[in-house]
C-alpha cells in the first residue's frame, strides 16, 4: 500500500473514529486462557497438522502451536480454535513468502 494512502485512510479513520484492524484489513485475536483462541479478519486455512495450525492472514501468517486443537468455527473471516493452546506466533509477510 502506498504511503499518501496509508495516511489517507488513518486521516479518515480517525475521523470516523475507526479501529485500525478493520481499516486496514489486519487480523484480531482474542485468546481465552490457553484453550480458546478467536481470531478475525483471517484468509484461510494454510496448513493443519496434529499440533500446529497456520492461517493465513493480510501481510503475513499465524501459527498456532498446542495440542487436541480442532477447530469449532470457521466461517467467513473469522475462526475460533479450542485446545491446549501454546503458542500463538504472527510471522509478518517479507518479500514473496512469510518467514
Amino acid at each position: 500500500m502506498s504511503d499518501w494512502l496509508m495516511k489517507a485512510k488513518q486521516r479518515v479513520g480517525k475521523s470516523l473514529h475507526l479501529p485500525d484492524d478493520l481499516l486496514f484489513d489486519l487480523p484480531r485475536m482474542t485468546w481465552i486462557g490457553s484453550f480458546l483462541l478467536h481470531i478475525e479478519n483471517h484468509k484461510g486455512l494454510l496448513r493443519v497438522e496434529v499440533d500446529h495450525i497456520w492461517i493465513e492472514v493480510h501481510g503475513g501468517r499465524i501459527e498456532v502451536e498446542g495440542t487436541s486443537m480442532t477447530i469449532l468455527s470457521m466461517v467467513a473471516g473469522e475462526m475460533t480454535i479450542k485446545g491446549e493452546i501454546d503458542l500463538v506466533r504472527y510471522r509478518r509477510q517479507q518479500g514473496g513468502e512469510p518467514k
